[in-house]
């Protein structure tokens, strides 16, 4: 038997502001629904910010979605021109770098050039006939990935950014708002969530349980912080009786198995994002050592579901 599932929302956000009036919009982009809520007095100003933030999603989604034929990384992975090298957008290769950063931060857990393998996945999750076979011949090297400048070498890699590049989109429409005195806002876009100032002092983020997502397990107090969470009840089938999720293990090349979930407290979405990703591909122990050297907060959900927290956790 086969089941297909897709969560779209992983946090659910209870708002904090004392009964204020608000803006609210949905957008859906990155295929995720993407609630952003502004507390402001200014009509026109909250519209035209609405505006401008639905204009950078949809700026990115142009330039990363990888499964969209008229989006520029696609045409990147997939081009069969004979040009040496191909020119990129300022966005894409700023973006290409912070991937090429965070693989040898992670000790090559994130591998932008995993794009091949994504993609087998993704098509066995949208067609599980059988399971995916011969994928040690699936190149993943992070060297084919050669940029000089703006110039990326025609040397056919397959450039995978989901594992980061939404929280770094949020991140953006939140300094935006942050720019245009539009302090108190929160965004919600699935499992990433970035809120500013709140009138009460703290907005209520609830982090949804990965056995049941109409529940919440933590609730976090806080304002101006990104909380992310990654997990393998997102995207995922169920076939022969075995759940396979989105979030794929380069070492194995089959998806991670070693938690649940993996939230991520911090300032900037998209840190938050890479390093929810990351863990999530590690066991507790080794990503306990692993976030030392960052100023984040972490919340692991176990396959026994147990819950446990980065030491000196502050958001009790």
């Amino acid at each position: 038997m086969k089941k297909i599932f897709l969560f779209l929302s992983v946090l659910f956000i209870l708002t904090g502001c004392n009964n204020q009036e608000y803006y609210s919009k949905n957008l859906f982009y990155m295929d995720t629904v993407i609630n952003i809520k502004i507390y402001d007095n200014d009509n026109e100003k909250v519209n035209k910010a609405f505006e401008e933030i639905e204009n950078i999603y949809q700026k990115y989604e142009n330039i990363t979605n990888f499964y969209d034929e008229n989006s520029e990384l696609y045409f990147v992975s997939n081009n069969t021109t004979d040009d040496e090298y191909l020119s990129l957008s300022y966005e894409l290769t700023d973006l290409i770098n912070i991937g090429l950063d965070w693989y040898y931060k992670s000790n090559g857990l994130l591998n932008i050039n995993i794009g091949k393998l994504t993609k087998i996945w993704h098509d066995f999750r949208t067609n599980p006939i059988s399971l995916p076979t011969d994928l040690d011949n699936i190149n993943i090297d992070i060297n084919q990935i050669k940029l000089e400048g703006n110039q990326l070498l025609n040397n056919n890699p397959s450039i995978d950014l989901g594992s980061f590049v939404k929280g770094y989109v949020t991140e953006l429409a939140g300094q935006y708002l942050e720019e245009n005195d539009l302090e108190y806002y929160l965004i919600n876009a699935g499992g990433n969530v970035k809120v500013g100032k709140s009138y009460k002092g703290y907005y209520n983020i609830g982090i949804a349980s990965p056995v049941n997502s109409n529940e919440t397990f933590e609730i976090i107090k806080g304002e101006n912080i990104s909380v992310v969470t990654s997990g393998g009840y997102e995207r995922f089938v169920e076939y022969n009786g075995i759940l396979y999720h989105h979030i794929i293990d380069p070492n194995t090349k089959y998806p991670s198995d070693f938690v649940k979930s993996v939230t991520v407290i911090g300032k900037d979405s998209g840190q938050c994002d890479a390093l929810s990703t990351i863990l999530f591909l590690m066991d507790v122990e080794t990503g306990k050592e692993f976030i030392k050297d960052y100023d984040v907060d972490v919340i692991w959900y176990t396959n026994e579901n147990a819950i446990i927290k980065s030491d000196g956790f502050s958001y009790e």
